[in-house]
């Protein structure tokens, strides 16, 4: 699949390619951390935790850093058969497989919004590369699954999108298996009675996360690995003096409603040496609050985005996804993927390059101001949270005060407003 940005019809067979070489080089130059980093969460985390599902050992044993369900680990028993090299070399390219996939997919979901001309297109393509790029080349630094997740999650939805419901479904359900985050959209699939995708979605999901249980030994006496899972990671979070935010990582990177709220709550910036040092406070009787907050603003959104869908059903009353408001509807729920998480690094925000082109793309269709509004934050924070541009305090400060949560707020209303806009002009054709 070769990336056509923007769309121009007169382009010569000697244009695309030299464009596609471009992009390629492009690509690998972006991706080319992934290569050179010798310790990452890939080497550390996925490839030792895969090497323990083959031995049959707990991988969820107390103090492991492993806090995603069995079916990531299982992919990773590959990379433990081969040399270090071939094994880096391999998870690089593939990594930059799914980058290329999910700009391209993205791409072509944002078409149904409107299909720019030349200039209109470069602008519309620019901006969305800005709201995104930082986080997928921190993934790619890190060495993560996200780059891989954002690929399967988005290429889905084109699938979806061109009506082919089973195949959107089961990569939907890969990419749940993954990060249980993508489920979000299971609930969508049934508000649109779509039931292939639907029934799809889930048996994917739940084989991939069940055949590791099938075909690896598990430890004695030991439930199945996604319950354990459950147990070990999500029931606590159902407890009532549990504080919405907490997770295995240090609190200034979760960018999720809940990690910012906690870190409002619970931590202060403060400079030492010239440097602004997070600071967490004793006691956490203001975190509590947080659970409260952001019940609300769950039921809120919740609202909100029912009333801005509509009655249930296919929007168009017509039998396929091919619309021009599915991919606002698909946008609202990548934001709110990354906000409900319990955990959104900044690795995780590369997919809002979906929302980020479907709002750019709003610039050609009348909408100019109102597109340039929601973009602001998103574009200002694509550039400032890269911390070689904008140094260290501007990024420590940044990441304290929720630059990528606001992004994901402004992205997330913008799609809401601009498919209820779209839904309206519709009508009165």
């Amino acid at each position: 699949m070769a990336i056509s940005i923007p769309e121009i019809t007169n382009s010569t067979s000697k244009t695309k390619i030299l464009f596609f070489l471009t992009s390629m080089i492009l690509l690998f130059a972006a991706a080319s951390p992934i290569f050179l980093r010798t310790n990452s969460e890939f080497d550390q985390v996925f490839k030792h935790y895969a090497k323990l599902l083959i031995q049959g050992e707990d991988i969820y044993h107390e103090g492991s850093v492993f806090m995603y369900p069995p079916w990531m680990a299982f992919v990773c028993i590959p990379f433990n058969f081969a040399p270090h090299w071939l094994s880096r070399l391999s998870w690089g390219l593939i990594n930059i497989f799914f980058l290329h996939l999910a700009i391209v997919s993205s791409w072509n979901i944002s078409k149904e919004v409107f299909l720019s001309n030349s200039s209109q297109g470069w602008l519309a393509f620019i901006m969305g590369i800005i709201c995104s790029l930082t986080y997928f080349l921190n993934c790619l630094s890190h060495q993560q699954f996200d780059v891989i997740i954002a690929g399967c999650i988005l290429y889905g939805c084109l699938q979806l999108q061109n009506n082919r419901e089973i195949r959107g479904g089961l990569l939907l359900g890969i990419a749940a298996a993954c990060k249980l985050t993508p489920l979000l959209f299971l609930p969508y699939l049934i508000y649109r009675f779509r039931w292939k995708a639907t029934f799809a979605f889930a048996s994917s999901f739940l084989f991939c996360n069940f055949i590791p249980d099938i075909t690896l030994p598990r430890p004695e006496n030991e439930k199945a690995r996604p319950v354990v899972f459950v147990e070990r990671f999500l029931a606590p979070m159902t407890k009532p003096d549990f504080v919405p935010g907490t997770w295995g990582s240090e609190i200034i990177y979760n960018q999720s409603l809940a990690g910012t709220g906690k870190r409002f709550t619970q931590t202060h910036l403060e400079k030492q040496s010239g440097k602004y040092q997070v600071i967490i406070e004793e006691g956490d009787s203001n975190a509590k609050n947080v659970k409260g907050f952001l019940i609300s603003i769950i039921v809120m959104g919740a609202g909100f985005t029912f009333y801005c869908w509509g009655k249930p059903g296919n929007p168009d009353e017509i039998p396929k996804y091919h619309s021009h408001l599915f991919p606002f509807e698909v946008s609202m729920i990548l934001c709110g993927m990354l906000l409900l998480s319990p955990m959104s690094s900044k690795a995780h925000f590369g997919i809002l390059i979906l929302p980020a082109f479907c709002i750019a793309r709003m610039i050609g269709d009348r909408q100019k101001l109102l597109s340039l509004f929601f973009l602001a934050i998103p574009v200002i924070m694509g550039v400032l949270l890269n911390k070689d541009l904008s140094g260290a305090n501007t990024y420590t400060l940044l990441l304290w005060i929720g630059g990528v949560t606001w992004s994901t707020i402004s992205l997330f209303i913008g799609s809401a407003v601009f498919r209820c806009i779209k839904n309206k002009n519709n009508q009165g054709v």
